[in-house]
């Protein structure tokens, strides 16, 4: 029993959401099921979630009780991939990979990768020195997340909801594409230059990246250990004559890790640096803010089970302008996570919680970046039990809680946190779309799933 399980959860990780798959393998063979012709392999995940949602928030919050039930599909994807050796040890390798929603459930206004290479999808170059690929891919500090990760049945991971502040796909930021730029003289609006970016932007203020327009390198696998990096090419830059007031946001973003895996033991270090993601847009602000993160991961499989850890530091830069307020933010958090074969399946489970410190709270507002407020903690945990029914298909049952802090300002209003990991009741219009949460609003979610992998 513990082979089939062991060969699902490889399966599983294989196709999790946002996983980063290494080198496309170098012998391709038909899968069962699955033709494979000309060495292309078809590949997928197929993952249905029946979940009932309760939505609880603060007393004076917008949403005070909410409930919903829907089918969920998290992380799904079908891809092609293949290889061609060019003699000499250099091989040249593509994906090609899209999201799939078997329950028709497209938020458009909250989904990307909807069509061919919407997901992890590029070309690139293998050799004995390593790949170099160029495509749309998830970054190498979001790899990291795949280290200490046990999770893979429905969407129920702490990857891209408490670690990671979100999951977010697209491009750079491009300040020419912004309504009614300011240039200091007047207002500039959208493509003054008769240019703009026509692919989704990603989140200002997420960690959990798939990045569009990335170039990465990828190191050889030595004795274990594998090193990524990557930088992502900004759309449009201008020479100056259309800017905010506070100058031209000039966006950059690094990402780099360093895996290690032998034997039971993984364990990974990533780190990641954004320029100009949160432009100040008033005079004497700072149009290009630095940020960056830092996570380290590990897990151990002790045969029956394994348990992973993870740890990571956000920090948000100042972008206010000189001698005001620093809006700044360092956001720490952390996950304890595993599973235990247990019967014809295995027991998983997960703890991570999010604090944002270092920052500014006055007697009417508090520092808010993405889904962090200053000065309030957040909670997940999630319990389940994987049923498994062959080598590619399980059934599982799922208890999830994400507990969204609240405080109270001098003033009477409360603030709070916005974790969550699927488009829920909004602020100001509690209809289930658009994407947002309610500050402060706590989400309880009970799940039953199928999931197959090809």
């Amino acid at each position: 029993m513990n082979k089939k399980l062991m060969a699902l959860a490889v399966a599983g990780a294989l196709t999790a959401p946002g996983l980063v798959v290494a080198q496309v393998p170098t012998t391709l063979t038909a899968q069962p099921g699955v033709a494979s012709n000309a060495g292309i392999t078809l590949y997928g995940r197929v993952d249905e979630t029946v979940m009932y949602d309760q939505f609880k928030g603060a007393a004076n919050t917008a949403i005070s009780d909410v409930k919903k039930s829907d089918l969920y599909s998290p992380g799904n994807a079908m891809g092609v991939k293949g290889r061609e050796d060019l003699g000499g040890g250099t091989a040249a390798w593509f994906q090609l990979e899209i999201g799939v929603w078997p329950s028709e459930r497209l938020e458009t206004s909250t989904v990307t990768g909807n069509n061919w290479g919407g997901r992890n999808s590029g070309i690139g170059i293998s050799s004995g020195a390593g790949d170099i690929m160029f495509g749309v891919w998830d970054t190498p500090y979001k790899a990291v997340d795949f280290v200490w990760n046990s999770i893979n049945s429905g969407g129920f991971s702490a990857g891209g909801v408490i670690m990671n502040m979100a999951d977010s796909t697209g491009a750079l930021n491009n300040a020419l594409c912004t309504n009614a730029v300011s240039n200091g003289t007047g207002s500039v609006t959208t493509g003054a230059n008769g240019v703009c970016v026509t692919e989704a932007t990603a989140s200002n203020t997420a960690w959990s990246r798939r990045v569009s327009n990335s170039v990465q390198y990828w190191s050889p696998v030595m004795s274990g250990f594998q090193v990524k990096v990557m930088t992502a090419l900004a759309n449009y830059q201008s020479p100056g004559n259309v800017a905010f007031a506070s100058g031209l946001p000039k966006p950059k973003e690094y990402s780099a890790n360093a895996t290690w895996a032998r034997g039971p033991l993984s364990v990974g270090l990533g780190y990641d640096y954004h320029e100009g993601l949160r432009p100040g847009t008033a005079a004497g602000q700072n149009a290009n803010p630095k940020d960056s993160a830092v996570q380290i991961g590990a897990k151990w499989n002790f045969g029956p089970g394994e348990i992973g850890a993870g740890y990571e530091q956000i920090t948000y830069g100042n972008s206010a302008a000189s001698g005001a307020t620093d809006n700044g933010m360092k956001v720490p958090a952390y996950v304890v996570n595993g599973r235990f074969n247990a019967g014809p399946g295995a027991f998983w489970a997960s703890y991570s919680g999010s604090d944002a410190k270092s920052c500014s709270t006055t007697n009417t507002t508090a520092t808010s970046i993405g889904t962090a407020v200053c000065g309030v903690k957040a909670k997940e945990y999630s319990i389940g039990y994987d049923y498994i029914l062959s080598k590619r298909t399980k059934m599982y049952i799922a208890f999830n809680k994400i507990d969204n802090g609240t405080t109270t300002l001098g003033n009477g209003s409360v603030v709070g946190s916005s974790y969550y990991y699927i488009a829920g009741p909004a602020a100001n219009a509690n209809n289930g779309t658009g994407g947002a949460l309610a500050a402060g609003t706590d989400v309880t979610t009970y799940g039953l799933g199928i999931q197959h992998v090809f």
